[in-house]
């Protein structure tokens, strides 16, 4: 039974997304984080239901153009996260207010102090709070990865950021897409707010103080690669750990959802382990082991556990081989 213990314990390692066998999920939705102009700004936590350790905490943010989109979009990651003994609070920030924008920027920092105020409540470590977007959402991630100075364990800094699909340069893409996307976002025309775009690109805030961050691509998509290319560009020159990953194909953001995610959990995991929170890794592009190699392991293990367990039936009689077999 110790050896079949260890086997599942290895296939849990093997599969990280895969919350354990009968670990219950609280989800408390509509919890207000703040207001703005009157407005309720709320997000859904998800949290292990069982279990009194500090924990990590993900703070997850939709796509959508940063016009429409919703908290629940996340769903099923969070409840994942959950699954597997983190907590996860998914967000909804200012979208349908007239030139709202940078007001995203300022919900998604508002919603990190917050995660860090309540760390109490959640059972949070405040010293491993990550964040995870996708599109619009990546480029709110990528933002919080690169704004601020200091500690990644205090306000609004996280520890480490997944950006899929991030539009990171705005000066760039405003240039492609012309005055009539600036204008439905920001308001204002390339030659009106030329340093509002410049502020609100995560390009242009990166340092060597910044969180860890692995952005996701596709070679032809909604979100030009060379926006992810750039990011990372500047992350190496800058000596942040990062990783960027590039799909075939015209996938954006949760279209890759299913090849994206064992990486960035891979990813998050690395800079939210107990013992690597405190430091700041500089290994470029280095990436965590293989889930397939591990998956081998884990196979090879069950292998030998069932042949010891099928020996000591055998020994024991055949009338014990009944109960409690399962495929």
């Amino acid at each position: 039974m110790a050896a079949l213990a260890g086997a599942l314990a290895l296939v849990a390692l093997a599969h990280p997304d895969r919350p354990a066998v009968g670990q219950a999920v609280e989800v408390r939705r509509d919890i207000e984080y703040g207001t703005a102009n009157g407005k309720r700004l709320l997000l859904d936590a998800y949290l292990p239901a069982a279990g009194s350790d500090r924990r990590p905490a993900v703070v997850m943010f939709h796509g959508g153009g940063w016009r429409f989109g919703d908290k629940a979009t996340w769903d099923e990651e969070a409840q994942r996260l959950a699954g597997r003994g983190w907590a996860a609070f998914s967000v909804n920030y200012r979208l349908d207010e007239p030139s709202a924008f940078p007001a995203e920027i300022d919900d998604a920092q508002a919603a990190v102090r917050w995660v860090r105020a309540h760390a109490d409540e959640y059972r949070v470590d405040p010293s491993r709070v990550a964040a995870l977007g996708e599109s619009a959402g990546g480029h709110l991630t990528a933002m919080l990865a690169t704004l601020g100075s200091g500690p990644l364990d205090e306000g609004a800094r996280i520890r480490v950021g997944a950006a899929w699909s991030p539009p990171t340069d705005l000066t760039v893409l405003a240039g492609s897409r012309g005055d009539g996307w600036v204008g439905s976002i920001l308001g204002c025309t390339r030659s009106t707010c030329p340093d509002l775009l410049a502020r609100s690109s995560p390009v242009n805030h990166v340092d060597g103080t910044d969180a860890p961050l692995y952005l996701v691509n596709s070679t032809d998509e909604l979100v030009p690669l060379s926006q992810a290319e750039a990011m990372a560009q500047r992350l190496k020159t800058a000596g942040v750990d990062h990783r960027l990953d590039v799909f075939p194909g015209s996938r954006h953001a949760l279209d890759f959802r299913a090849d994206a995610w064992a990486p960035t959990l891979a990813f998050l995991e690395r800079h939210l382990t107990t013992e690597t929170a405190a430091e700041e890794g500089t290994d470029e592009g280095s990436s965590p082991a293989s889930p397939v190699v591990f998956g081998a392991a884990a196979v090879a293990m069950l292998a030998a556990v069932g042949a010891l367990v099928r020996r000591r039936r055998s020994q024991a009689g055949p009338d014990r081989g009944d109960a409690g077999t399962a495929a």
